[in-house]
């Protein structure tokens, strides 16, 4: 029986994982609990791989989606609790509602008006553990301040509702001019000044991101019960959410947990005056010919199609230009005599060998093709396989 042995590899370091969680630990308010943000498959990264880690680290997890919530507990009992904290949420389906009770799900609740439909489809007698989203700025989910008064009412209604946390969500904690962070900051801490001591009593008030434990204080309050809770994201992967962070001190404590490679499938002569590639973007220059490696990579698996002409990679310790356009399984690059097929192409992270030490960010790539880790680590597709280091 075959057993695939992917060329592309996404390699996950369980103490780099593990270092990353201590560092947010270390950085949070004495006591907090971490709840390490594990949606979009561990931001690409894989659950499913890095779960063990989670579970022997982190206090609770953060997930998006129920079916996010589900696979995680189809791989791990209750004992860790997983907050679904994204807007999309069905509560109309009796379906959807019953899968999130069952599961023990804590979903984040951001309108008084899914408050109230949550409630209305809850089986009575059921306790229902919920966080209140509050919108202090972000703009984008949350219950506005005008509707502190309607929350208090409906939740002083229900003697099912248990409001286990309130919580808001930074729009610009990552950068270095934090007057608007810090207009959220007190925009939330009178918001919640407002509630009742009902909600506060046995609520987790908390709304530090990777972005606030990076910036160290920002988004720790006095307020109610005080911070409990701390929600890095980005971080726990190995980089900063903003460009400024990463190269500040602390951005650069934080260690990748995923090193990306493939290998090299071919290696040709390219003729003076030959091009490489979808619509020749690239033509070999000069007397003698060009020595061009191929890999197995391409944009159908989150390699970058921008990045032609403008990446690189590392073979043998050494960094080698992409040429031409990025193919949907292929990429081509400009190789030096050393380079054989089969050799190890490391595209992110780092690599030491007979032509050097070199490192490849998610940083580096987010530079070159406008966007940010988050979107470069989520992009990578099922074909690459996910392994754990032994480490």
């Amino acid at each position: 029986v075959y057993k695939r042995q992917a060329l592309s590899r996404f390699t996950l370091s369980p103490r780099a994982l593990a270092t990353n969680i201590g560092l947010a630990r270390t950085w949070a308010p004495a006591g907090a609990r971490v709840r390490a943000m594990v949606k979009a498959n561990a931001y690409g990264h894989g659950i499913c791989e890095l779960l063990e880690v989670f579970a022997e680290h982190a206090d609770e997890l953060g997930v998006a989606t129920l079916e996010e919530g589900l696979q995680i507990r189809s791989l791990m009992d209750r004992r860790m609790p997983v907050f679904l904290v994204s807007g999309a949420k069905d509560w109309g389906n009796n379906e959807y509602c019953d899968a999130v009770r069952e599961a023990g799900l804590i979903p984040a609740v951001s309108s008084v008006d899914e408050l109230q439909l949550l409630l209305d489809r809850w089986s009575a007698g059921n306790p229902l553990r919920v966080e209140i989203k509050l919108d202090s700025g972000m703009g984008r989910l949350g219950i506005q301040e005008r509707d502190l008064g309607r929350l208090a009412s409906v939740a002083a209604g229900s003697a099912d509702l248990r409001i286990v946390g309130v919580m808001t969500h930074f729009a610009a904690s990552d950068e270095l001019d934090l007057a608007s962070a810090r207009d959220q900051e007190s925009s939330f801490r009178r918001m919640v000044a407002q509630l009742p001591d009902e909600i506060l009593q046995s609520a987790a008030i908390h709304s530090c991101n990777s972005g606030a434990l990076l910036q160290r204080g920002l988004g720790e309050t006095e307020i109610g019960a005080a911070t409990k809770v701390v929600r890095p994201g980005v971080m726990l992967y190995g980089a900063a959410p903003s460009f400024v962070l990463h190269q500040s001190d602390v951005g650069e404590l934080l260690q990748p947990v995923g090193r990306w490679s493939t290998r090299v499938i071919e290696v040709r002569s390219v003729a003076p005056g030959n091009s490489v590639g979808y619509g020749g973007t690239w033509t070999a220059e000069g007397r003698n010919p060009a020595r061009v490696g191929v890999l197995a990579i391409g944009y159908a698996d989150g390699f970058r199609r921008t990045l032609g002409n403008c990446g690189r990679v590392l073979i043998r310790g050494g960094s080698f230009p992409v040429i031409g356009r990025v193919s949907m399984d292929m990429v081509s690059v400009l190789v030096d005599p050393s380079v054989r097929v089969g050799d190890e192409a490391v595209l992110l992270g780092s690599q030491e060998g007979e032509l050097g030490s070199d490192t490849i960010s998610a940083w580096e790539w987010s530079e070159l093709c406008d966007t940010i880790p988050y979107e470069i680590w989520t992009s990578i597709g099922p074909r690459v396989v996910r392994v754990l280091a032994a480490d």
